[in-house]
């Protein structure tokens, strides 16, 4: 018969060894010391063409609006966008620049037309509200 005394201390060890094991990778503080580092979520080509077919659908009604008006209305057509696209969203969340690139990318013209109607140096300057 195994006496009490070995149990105590072979359950001492394991709760020692799951608490070392615990801590490998944490700072003094017990928490990690290096933070997730996040990656861009990368917007489909097919959501990128749907943008440019919004920006190449409104462009005419931006321009007619005038500057200011146009830019609350393509935020509000940036905002439809990205309710349907939920990756675009967190892409421009990450990084507002991303819809720059992908809209020089694939259709520059109509980039151009919509920053020229809503009389912005790029599309970042136009994104109210994200």
């Amino acid at each position: 018969m195994i006496s009490t005394p070995p149990r105590r201390a072979t359950g001492l060890a394991l709760v020692l060894s799951a608490a070392a094991l615990g801590l490998t990778g944490c700072g003094e503080s017990g928490y990690e010391t290096q933070p997730p580092h996040p990656t861009e979520p990368t917007i489909s080509q097919a959501s990128v063409q749907e943008l440019c077919g919004i920006l190449d659908g409104q462009k005419g009604t931006w321009k007619a609006l005038g500057p200011p008006v146009a830019r609350v209305a393509f935020t509000g057509a940036m905002k439809l966008w990205t309710v349907n696209d939920t990756v675009a969203n967190a892409a421009i969340s990450y990084n507002r620049r991303i819809v720059d690139t992908v809209t020089i990318r694939t259709c520059p013209q109509v980039r151009d037309a919509t920053m020229k109607s809503l009389d912005v140096p790029d599309l970042k300057a136009a994104l109210g509200g994200f």
